[in-house]
């Protein structure tokens, strides 16, 4: 029986996190229909066809439905076109924030509502819950704190939270991995990985340099300078660096060095000393209130890339989607460029891209 109100469109990559999803649905009274979109890949079109062809065995199994989008010409000039603006911009970009409210979001929403789902389902861990006194619907940490994945979530809009489900935002992972197993999924011998899903290696200076040479050889050398601006060497490229690296300098210091700022426009890199790495606060901007309306003050934890352990801050307002950050203590390689969210508890408030640092409070 085809429970057409009990729809639900789900986001299948092959894997065994949006396979266990569908099934956890289907399990719960839901009629899932998978999807997969096919994004571009700097491997080429046989690593997509390879995760296509894996999902559509898994629906098989699960016995339900499976569709496939083709996206590739649309994620090229979107997110990896982006991603590539981004770097030769001397900003360190974090693409799959991007891609979750441009492409993936906006076109899960979409085929929902030509094929008739309410509501769409991913396997992401992390839970969504509606606040009934302020009626916005809250992004939660997802309950196993080393999954939890709520920070790649922050761009995503009210609408898209109200009609999107998290299945796996209540379990643990060895809880999903166990479900799989009993399950016997085709999933075939494949890693788990965190890495930009078009840069299966993560080597983005190989990929640059493959992808855009002829820009890649016109930055090809550049000053590297001191904290006073002094010359200190050369380099092969401003884009070979992001700030707190610490290797390809091209020459030998007494003490450590960091890179601590970039200057794309004069392909300059400034280097410093560990304790020239930290700042006091930072401006974020094009920021996305989710849990909570927007005001002109708020304090929590922020978690300033992914994978950090968060920070106690307080968030003044500038102007419209412009924010202040003072960090509680200074904070190390602030980046310009990465997704900076702010938590409440395990509430996601809020979340925005980190514009620069600033080494002393602005009072």
């Amino acid at each position: 029986m085809n429970r057409q109100g009990n729809m639900i469109l789900v986001a299948m990559s092959g894997g065994v996190d949006s396979s266990v999803a569908a099934y956890l649905l289907q399990a719960d009274g839901y009629n899932p229909v998978g999807v997969t979109f096919k994004l571009w890949c700097h491997e080429g079109a046989g690593h997509t066809d390879k995760i296509i062809q894996r999902a559509q065995k898994i629906c098989k199994t699960l016995g339900i439905d499976h569709r496939v989008v083709d996206l590739e010409n649309e994620f090229k000039e979107t997110v990896v076109e982006q991603f590539v603006k981004d770097y030769l911009s001397g900003i360190t970009p974090n693409p799959c924030v991007f891609c979750n409210r441009q492409i993936k979001w906006r076109h899960l929403l979409k085929l929902a509502d030509e094929i008739g789902a309410p509501l769409v389902a991913t396997g992401h861990y992390v839970r969504i819950e509606k606040n009934d006194s302020t009626g916005r619907f809250e992004i939660i940490k997802g309950v196993d704190p080393g999954k939890d994945q709520s920070y790649v979530l922050w761009q995503l809009s009210q609408d898209a939270l109200s009609r999107t489900k998290f299945p796996l935002g209540t379990k643990y992972k060895s809880d999903i991995k166990e479900i799989s197993d009993e399950l016997s999924l085709p999933l075939g011998n494949q890693k788990e990985s965190q890495d930009v899903c078009f840069l299966p290696d993560n080597d983005y200076r190989e990929f640059l340099r493959r992808y855009v040479p002829g820009k890649i050889e016109a930055i090809s050398k550049g000053e590297l300078l001191d904290e006073q601006g002094n010359v200190l060497g050369y380099h092969d490229g401003f884009h070979n660096f992001t700030i707190g690296q610490r290797k390809g300098f091209k020459m030998g210091f007494s003490e450590r060095k960091y890179v601590k700022r970039i200057d794309a426009r004069k392909n300059r890199v400034t280097i410093s000393g560990n304790d020239g790495l930290f700042s006091e606060s930072m401006i974020l901007e094009n920021v996305n209130w989710v849990s909570s309306e927007p005001r002109e003050e708020a304090d929590g934890v922020i978690t300033i890339r992914y994978n950090h352990k968060g920070i106690g801050c307080k968030i003044h307002a500038v102007e419209k989607n412009r924010l202040i950050v003072e960090f509680s203590e200074p904070q190390r390689a602030v980046t310009p460029g990465q997704s900076a969210v702010l938590y409440k508890n395990d509430r996601l408030i809020l979340g925005g891209i980190i514009q620069k640092s600033i080494e002393k409070i602005m009072r």
